[in-house]
């Protein structure tokens, strides 16, 4: 299960929900009305398509107005790449990410905490993430975790149980 928060995890943008949409893309960008840009993370959105091509279940997990988020992530033409949606305009991803898998149980596909990755670039919620849900992977993206191919590496180790996956060809 990967979980994905967005402002400055996918984008680089800090706050969507701060950007009055409607939005347009020029370029790959996406631009609000009042000029504002949204750079995607080309690396963050080809580290979910890894994670899904390796049986990954996606979601969102951000504070954020769904329905600027819903717009930004169809423009961007990466709404697809996301299974399920626990974004909401409330810091509660811990509440969130429990009803997700909850809901995900009570159709029977019960995944344990350590099967979670969490990607996030801030680590304000992992203490009530840790309390409610248990020890999740969590990817502190930029801080600890320098980008995404380090990201993979924690993922094929912790998750995938590969680590020789990424030693190349006879062990180099």
């Amino acid at each position: 299960m990967l979980m994905m928060d967005l402002d400055g995890t996918v984008w680089d943008h800090l706050n969507i929900t701060g950007v009055d949409p409607p939005y347009r893309v020029e370029g790959g960008v996406l631009v609000s009305e009042n000029g504002t840009r949204i750079r995607p993370y080309q690396d963050a959105i080809e580290f979910i398509r890894w994670c899904r091509s390796n049986g990954a279940i996606t979601c969102t997990l951000s504070w954020n107005r769904f329905d600027y988020v819903e717009e930004a992530l169809k423009k961007l033409g990466i709404w697809e790449l996301f299974d399920l949606h626990a974004t909401e305009y409330t810091p509660d991803k811990a509440g969130r990410l429990r009803r997700v898998l909850d809901g995900l149980a009570g159709g029977g596909l019960v995944i344990p905490p350590e099967r979670v990755v969490y990607v996030d670039d801030r680590d304000i919620h992992m203490e009530e993430i840790r309390r409610q849900v248990g020890e999740v992977i969590f990817i502190h993206i930029w801080k600890v975790i320098r980008d995404y191919a380090e990201a993979r590496r924690i993922v094929e180790d912790k998750v995938l149980g590969t680590p020789a996956a990424r030693e190349g060809p006879a062990g180099q």
